[in-house]
């Protein structure tokens, strides 16, 4: 039996949620700016109202980015602590990609994640045609100007919280050829982070160093 847990932010919140065999049984969630104050004692409200202890997890799955930087800093950081002080084993999860995993949709050539990466820079994945998807990062109209000189004439389909925050943009450049769905996901779901986080550790991917965080850019401090 695997019992573990998962983390992940979504720009606006921080959640964990506790899974058995892939199944999630119970889940918690804070606003992201007490993220460093409260993600140890939601932990520990999570693991006491399943009878858990540390001991008792297989693993941890953190969804490491991209994303806020701080929110980000103090996940990782509380999950790199725990690894040291208790050993368990963790996985990371790359926010685009499950993202992209989650929604992709076949009836469209091409499928795009947009996430905010702030001062008009974008977090990117792009997947077309079943090849290995494109990720980065760019400004917006740079971005939004070479993906439609890539594809000139097809159907693309956007996705996160990226889509919300230049949708005129993205119509603008792109008229009935942007499809955004109404519902549109902003993040990879906490479910996606737990399922992605098993299949890596029944492959044997857990890591058995710390964590770091998918940042793609850098923060303007690192650039000093």
């Amino acid at each position: 039996m695997h019992v573990y847990i998962a983390i992940q932010n979504t720009y606006d919140f921080f959640e964990m949620a506790f899974f058995i065999n892939g199944k999630l049984h119970d889940q918690l969630r804070e606003d992201k700016r007490h993220t460093s104050k409260m993600l140890i004692p939601l932990l520990d409200q999570l693991l006491k109202n399943n009878n858990l202890t540390l001991t008792d997890l297989s693993f941890i799955a953190v969804n490491c980015g991209p994303g806020p930087f701080s929110t980000l800093r103090s996940i990782i950081a509380t999950a790199n602590g725990l690894h040291c002080a208790a050993h368990i084993p963790l996985i990371s999860i790359d926010g685009l990609d499950a993202a992209l995993s989650e929604f992709y949709d076949p009836g469209y050539e091409c499928t795009v994640v947009l996430l905010n990466a702030f001062n008009n820079d974008i977090y990117f994945a792009i997947s077309s045609n079943g090849k290995s998807p494109v990720m980065g990062y760019k400004k917006i109209d740079l971005f939004l100007d070479e993906l439609r000189e890539k594809f000139p004439t097809q159907q693309i389909h956007f996705l996160g919280n990226g889509v919300d925050l230049h949708r005129n943009l993205i119509t603008e450049k792109y008229g009935d050829r942007a499809v955004i769905k109404q519902n549109n996901p902003q993040t990879c779901s906490i479910n996606q982070v737990g399922s992605l986080g098993l299949a890596a550790f029944l492959d044997k991917q857990p890591s058995s160093h710390y964590l770091s965080p998918l940042h793609l850019k850098k923060h303007p401090v690192e650039m000093i």
